[in-house]
């Protein structure tokens, strides 16, 4: 009896644990620095964006993903779309040359997934 009671509280354990986030609000941030903070809204879109890194030297987000993008939407913080770019790549590159300060919110056409998938990126 002990030892099924001792099972069950170390199942419980690690279902709530499993259950629980630190993420804050939803998003998941996988770039932070004193420049830049690029956040995924879902977990499931850690399956198909491989790599997120900050090239200091070049001043550029860069991503890999798992399939081909095609193409890449920017919208601000009111939500109105600034820019659009044509891909053709596992690899984006995004300088930040092309932004102000500020929020905005990054649309990825993926090859093989049927939904447009949404990153936040804040330039501080």
């Amino acid at each position: 009896m002990k030892n099924l009671f001792l099972i069950l509280v170390t199942l419980l354990s690690f279902t709530s644990t499993s259950l629980a986030s630190n993420i804050g609000d939803g998003e998941i941030s996988v770039v932070k620095t004193e420049k830049v903070e690029l956040t995924l809204e879902s977990e499931g879109q850690k399956e198909f964006i491989l790599k997120s890194t900050f090239n200091v030297e070049d001043d550029n987000v860069d991503m890999m993903f798992k399939s081909t993008v095609s193409m890449v939407q920017i919208y601000n913080e009111t939500g109105e779309l600034e820019m659009m770019f044509p891909i053709g790549s596992t690899k984006v590159s995004l300088g930040l040359s092309l932004f102000d300060g500020g929020e905005y919110r990054m649309g990825f056409i993926v090859e093989g997934i049927e939904d447009v998938q949404f990153t936040n990126l804040k330039i501080k």
